[in-house]
């Protein structure tokens, strides 16, 4: 430890050139590829440092740019909410006027799938979450992107769910677009037909797929699937539609199920968003002021 607080403290110029020339010397008496090979390992050591410091601009700008689109979404969402309270209210007085009942929107339980029951003729789930949450026989069941089934047992603290994927779910939709109506039947895997659907009716392949709410089994406005085949059928009568279901029922992991409507005016979600957005413009505003104050200094 002595001699390198001597070469180090004392005579670190010295002791620098002597490395120097010694790693000269050796390097004179190396074969060419040997001296090729050390020279890239040196500078690779050398240039370690640059190159992580390259990367870690690069990161820092690609957050900074990603940061900036998402603020444009915000506000670009933020405006759409407005725009969409504007039809709401515009929506509801009509309704109200008209006699109509005060339009709702649901609230949804998350859950965790527990237990799956798989068989050649029936397709069922189990979740965690029974009659001490509040759940009850006929609740309507989604999943992330659509419909997904409905409760059909609860127990105290876990809940059975009949999936779409059974003959003996029958479910009321309508294409989205140009609101014809049919009976959703499932077929195998994750593959369904619109039954009952007129020759003459306007389905086109890539239509999207919602539950009507005739029945009042399933609320309407859920989307359930997209149309993938439309042919006539022998008779002539009807069409054939075929329909891929928008949630894979054969990977749920987690699930929501529907408690009940509340009113449009509770959109907390939407609250938090704004608020949001305000306290990142304030904190802006106040990053520009800090800035133009350095500056008059």
């Amino acid at each position: 430890m002595q001699i390198f607080s001597f070469l180090f403290d004392r005579h670190l110029e010295k002791t620098v050139l002597a490395a120097a020339i010694a790693l000269s010397v050796f390097m004179l008496t190396r074969p060419e590829d040997s001296k090729i090979s050390a020279v890239r390992s040196i500078s690779s050591f050398l240039l370690y440092p640059v190159g992580r410091a390259d990367d870690y601009f690069i990161s820092v700008e690609e957050l900074s740019a990603e940061n900036d689109r998402l603020r444009g979404l915000v506000v670009s969402l933020s405006h759409e909410n407005e725009r969409l309270t504007q039809f709401r209210d515009e929506r509801n007085r009509l309704r109200e006027l008209l006699g109509f009942r005060k339009d709702s929107f649901y609230e949804f339980m998350p859950c965790d799938v527990i237990a799956r029951s798989s068989s050649r003729f029936h397709h069922s789930i189990t979740v965690d979450r029974g009659s001490g949450s509040g759940v009850l026989p006929g609740m309507p069941v989604v999943g992330y992107k659509g419909l997904a089934g409905r409760v059909t047992q609860v127990f105290s603290s876990s809940s059975r769910v009949l999936l779409l994927n059974n003959k003996s779910v029958l479910v009321s939709c309508l294409v989205k677009r140009s609101r014809v109506v049919g009976v959703l039947a499932w077929e195998r895997g994750n593959l369904f037909s619109l039954d009952y659907v007129g020759k003459e009716e306007d389905v086109l392949p890539g239509d999207t797929l919602i539950t009507s709410g005739f029945g009042r089994v399933f609320p309407g406005g859920f989307p359930v699937g997209t149309v993938f085949q439309v042919a006539d059928e022998k008779t002539e009568l009807s069409r054939r539609v075929g329909i891929v279901c928008m949630t894979d029922l054969n990977k749920l992991e987690e699930v929501f199920i529907v408690i009940g409507g509340r009113d449009w005016e509770g959109g907390e979600a939407w609250l938090e968003l704004e608020k949001s957005r305000r306290e990142e413009e304030n904190a802006d505003d106040d990053e520009k002021d800090g800035g133009g104050g350095g500056g008059e200094q």
